[in-house]
């Protein structure tokens, strides 16, 4: 599936490190874009995350996978002409800078746009760019802590909780890169765009949207979900004789399966237990009745005759039994690029994943290229290098 590049000649340059903004851009240099990604002489933050394999972190193979890397020194006078010709050259410029810092800089929205001035222009920031925000730096974690997503997840009684994965962070790239979509489609049309921006803190209302909605109209704080969900029940983890498992009753029809599996009718006319808002309601009660039951039998024996009834239920597992999982056997998750297996991203098309299209960067590795076709003349990028302006690979 190597011919589905809708980006195909769409160049989009790059400045942003870590994982938000450079997972936008890897999942459009997947699509056919040339992603050029311009690190500083430092390099992206991720190159310095454990673990590594080989002489890349695993985060900044993920994140770059399919991009060419050019060092620029943007505090050098001459790295700043260099960054702002590859500019030239693109239909997006992506940057993640903290407000203000890409124009103080001089590669800002304005400058960019005095030499193309129909670039799309992309800001990623923390907190936004308003009077309160634009002081805000940021991670994934603060965008958690400030939207009340860390103090909804757990369990009653623990400390706030942020997520494992870095949810805003992903979820932001993948905003970002359908917004670069919806900006080149919507160009493709006619239609005029000339700026869009994207903070961690929109992904992560986003993510807890209709909980927002909720605490916005009635003032009240969400309750601990633990590992279930307060809008359906029985919707969480259960402990069977031997293990805990996930049982998850979405509707009333389900509901009714899970009862008769368990052989207890009781249950489905128990006036606490009628309806999926009386569930909900009474999820604590519900959970020891069912845990009672349960605890009769191990996890595998109620996952197989709840499964059989199509009821969705499953063990509980760690990613190390995941990722060798028949399932991500069957949904060929792992596809690799030099020989390290990645995730690849979550679509098949015809029936096909689409391959990795080259390997995460070494620092500079493609400086010379880039900056070669870009018009730059050998004599010029002998003396860029020798500045320091600019680096290439060792």
């Amino acid at each position: 599936m190597s011919a589905f590049r809708p980006l195909d000649g769409v160049r989009i340059v790059e400045f942003s490190s870590s994982i938000a903004g450079p997972l936008s851009t890897m999942i459009l240099a997947q699509l056919g874009a040339d992603v050029v990604k311009v690190e500083s002489p430092e390099g992206d933050d991720a190159r310095g995350w454990p673990p590594h394999i080989g002489d890349r972190s695993v985060v900044y193979r993920n994140m770059s996978v399919g991009k060419r890397g050019v060092v620029v020194d943007l505090k050098h006078p001459a790295g700043v002409e260099v960054a702002l010709t590859l500019a030239r050259s693109a239909a997006v410029v992506l940057q993640s800078m903290r407000p203000g810092v890409a124009d103080r800089l001089g590669i800002g929205a304005d400058a960019v746009r005095a030499g193309n001035p129909d670039v799309i222009y992309y800001d990623m920031n923390a907190f936004g760019t308003g009077p309160v925000g634009k002081s805000m730096p940021g991670y994934d974690p603060m965008a958690q802590a400030y939207t009340g997503i860390m103090e909804m997840t757990g369990h009653d009684g623990s400390p706030p909780t942020r997520c494992a994965p870095s949810l805003i962070d992903l979820g932001t790239g993948m905003w970002i890169a359908m917004g670069i979509l919806a900006a080149v489609l919507a160009r493709h049309r006619g239609q005029e765009v000339r700026s869009m921006e994207t903070a961690l803190v929109d992904t992560a209302f986003s993510v807890v949207c209709y909980q927002a909605t909720t605490a916005l109209i009635t003032g009240e704080r969400p309750p601990r979900a633990g590992s279930g969900n307060p809008i359906a029940a029985p919707y969480q983890c259960y402990q069977a004789s031997d293990a805990p498992f996930m049982l998850a009753a979405g509707n009333q029809k389900i509901w009714l399966r899970v009862v008769e599996v368990l052989g207890a009718p009781e249950l489905a006319t128990d006036s606490r237990f009628t309806t999926g808002t009386l569930r909900s309601a009474n999820r604590r009660v519900l959970e020891q009745e069912l845990n009672a039951r349960f605890a009769q039998a191990a996890a595998d024996h109620w996952v197989t005759r709840f499964s059989k009834a199509s009821i969705p239920a499953t063990r509980i597992y760690g990613l190390e039994q995941a990722v060798v999982s028949d399932i991500a056997r069957e949904r060929r998750t792992f596809a690799e690029s030099e020989g390290v297996p990645l995730v690849r991203l979550p679509w098949l098309v015809d029936g096909e994943a689409l391959p990795w299209s080259a390997p995460a960067p070494v620092m500079g590795q493609h400086t010379r290229e880039v900056l070669r076709e870009t018009g730059f003349s050998e004599e010029r990028i002998e003396a860029l290098v020798a500045s320091g302006a600019v680096r290439e690979a060792a």
